[in-house]
């Protein structure tokens, strides 16, 4: 299949807004992963048992899927400065509620709307981050979009049980509130000051051009990507955010403060693996970086079942860290099967395939491990990730130089 080039756009006004968008990502992001380390208190005192806690993490992602495609439609339209001061008051409303919450029905509620700011957060930094870039240069950007993700998944957890170990998860909870208000406020500023009805006209028009114009991509290809995020989302939401803060507080008796930490030093090994994974794509090609990373995952999901020790608890936090950068490869292979027109629509499906893991999985895998243990429990979901990895190998084309000439 030749996929004809898009019309040139102006890209001036996006690229403009780039600093703040990644900033903004940080902020955002460290504001949302409070709750991580926070969930055996959370738990404790709202009287939810670890698969209620699941739960939880499914309703957020039920507040994602609900997001992911309109988000991606409203990315490709609106200025992403505009996107993201609405999603940080989503965010900040979440964060103020849980706060509050007086009942687990309320700590739920929290968690839906907590994902809708998430799904318009990181679809509307990954559609800015593919789409202004040259092919050449977008598995490097959109590398440093997941960097701002991750640096604030990184610090966000550790902030949270820092501030939740000196009072307690409330006022950690308030706190992320006030972070999200803060970069609300610092988005919208931005917004009036480079934004006027022209720039916005302009924003709109490029998007309405780039979705009239985007090529065809063979469902097969997309149907493969779309494993991409199910399988990582899937590892996530059952893994960093529900059984490891779970294993680390109730199993290896860890404190808040300790499992943010260890978190925290999670993140940072994602930072490097995006980054990494981000020149390998650039340089080498993107299933050098995409199909390592994809094993390299399973690995370290299957070394929690060697046993509850602190040491393969942190082995597995640090190599599923360094390895989690399929989800950014594989928007950026979306992207250049897109030709980089018409991303942020493509990228809303992307993700709801990638949040349909983040549903199912926290909730199974709580239940699962709650009465079968550990093995039974994340066996299956490094299966996912290996299998996931080797379809990607053997059934998708490189797409590095598809803007050279080549063809799929």
């Amino acid at each position: 299949m030749s996929v004809p080039s898009p019309p040139p756009t102006n890209r001036a006004p996006l690229l403009r807004s780039a600093l703040p968008i990644g900033l903004a990502t940080v902020v955002i992001t460290m504001a949302a992963f409070f709750r991580v380390p926070l969930l055996p208190d959370i738990g404790g005192e709202l009287s939810m048992s670890a698969a209620d806690l699941g739960v939880l993490t499914t309703v957020f992602a039920l507040g994602r899927l609900v997001m992911d495609i309109p988000a991606g439609r409203l990315a490709d339209r609106f200025g992403a400065t505009h996107m993201m001061a609405n999603s940080a008051m989503l965010v900040a409303l979440a964060s103020f509620t849980l706060a509050l919450a007086p009942v687990s029905l309320v700590a739920h509620l929290a968690a839906f709307v907590l994902g809708l700011g998430s799904a318009l957060t990181n679809t509307t930094g990954m559609t800015h981050f593919s789409s202004t870039a040259s092919a050449e240069r977008r598995g490097a950007s959109v590398s440093i979009f997941a960097a701002g993700l991750l640096v604030g998944q990184a610090i966000g957890p550790t902030l949270g049980g820092l501030l939740a170990s000196l009072s307690d998860w409330r006022v950690a909870e308030a706190a992320a509130g006030v972070l999200a208000v803060a970069a609300a406020g610092a988005l919208v500023r931005f917004s009036r000051r480079t934004t006027g009805s022209g720039g916005r006209a302009a924003v709109q028009t490029q998007g309405m051009r780039a979705a009239a114009g985007r090529p065809a991509i063979p469902f097969r290809y997309r149907g493969l990507l779309y494993l991409v995020p199910f399988a990582m989302f899937a590892s996530l939401g059952a893994l960093s955010q529900t059984l490891i803060p779970i294993i680390g507080g109730d199993e290896l008796g860890l404190s808040s403060g300790a499992i943010g930490l260890a978190l925290g030093v999670g993140g940072l090994f994602r930072l490097i693996g995006s980054i990494v994974g981000g020149q390998v794509a650039d340089r080498v090609s993107r299933k050098s970086a995409l199909v390592p990373g994809l094993l390299g995952s399973a690995f370290g999901v299957a070394l929690l079942a060697i046993g509850s020790s602190m040491i393969f608890w942190l082995t597995s936090i640090m190599v599923m860290s360094v390895s989690s950068l399929g989800i950014g490869v594989a928007a950026t292979m979306l992207a250049d099967l897109s030709h980089g027109s018409g991303v942020g629509r493509r990228l809303g499906p992307f993700r709801f395939a990638g949040d349909v893991g983040l549903v199912l999985s926290p909730v199974i895998v709580a239940r699962v491990f709650e009465s079968f243990g550990t093995g039974a429990a994340v066996l299956p979901v490094a299966g996912i990730l290996a299998a996931t990895g080797l379809a990607v190998a053997f059934f998708l084309p490189e797409t590095r130089w598809l803007e050279a000439g080549a063809h799929v």
